[in-house]
């Protein structure tokens, strides 16, 4: 055995390994979820921010949706690591590979599957909302369900972009899906624009619900 075939093996397996210790740590997190019975039921779009998702992808893989992964070499890392948690990954981003990043979520909509994306990316900047998810969500005909996240104790990666967060074991947590909003088939700029500021100011919504539920449970 060589130093090269370990590193092989490792480089392989790691992603699956990191998702089961989340999947563990996210075990040991006291949990409430308000709202998840509206997308167990139906096939729709889930919104949220970039920076939550380690706090919400042990929680929904359950529910085999679809997820968008850009094809850089991290993006290869985080497609094994949630195709372990139960999700479904097509690769693409907002820059290269786009159209047909959309087309794939549009289709797997179409066949039943929910889709979850992170707004405000691939790159930023945070809490500005692409027109990507409204398009998806459009061009499919099923709603948009945004999700907020609020945690007592995390760990911020503060060198990441996103300030993306752990939240710690035994801390507690709220995740809290609110009401869906829908679009129209078709929109001008100037109505994707609005569309984009209304999905913002949703998740801002959802996140001040989950820290109200916190804070007085």
């Amino acid at each position: 055995m060589t130093i090269f075939f370990y590193k092989q093996w490792f480089d392989k397996h790691w992603p699956v390994l990191a998702a089961n210790v989340l999947k563990f740590s996210s075990a040991l997190v006291r949990t409430r979820l308000v709202g998840v019975e509206q997308i167990q039921i139906i096939t729709c779009g889930v919104a949220h921010w970039h920076g939550d998702e380690l706090a919400l992808v042990a929680r929904f893989g359950h529910l085999t949706p679809t997820i968008l992964v850009s094809h850089s070499k991290d993006g290869e890392i985080m497609a094994r690591a949630t195709r372990a948690l139960g999700y479904r990954v097509t690769r693409g981003s907002s820059t290269r590979g786009a159209v047909g990043g959309l087309i794939a979520l549009i289709r797997a909509v179409k066949e039943g599957y929910t889709v979850v994306l992170a707004v405000d990316g691939p790159q930023g900047p945070r809490g500005v909302c692409k027109p990507g998810i409204i398009r998806v969500v459009q061009k499919a005909g099923v709603p948009l369900f945004p999700v907020g996240v609020a945690t007592t104790r995390r760990f911020v990666f503060k060198k990441t972009w996103n300030q993306v967060y752990l939240p710690l074991p035994f801390s507690r947590q709220v995740i809290f899906v609110d009401k869906p909003i829908s679009f129209p088939k078709k929109a001008s700029p100037e109505e994707m624009d609005r569309y984009c500021r209304q999905v913002e100011e949703s998740l801002r919504t959802a996140h001040k619900k989950a820290l109200m539920l916190l804070v007085d449970p």
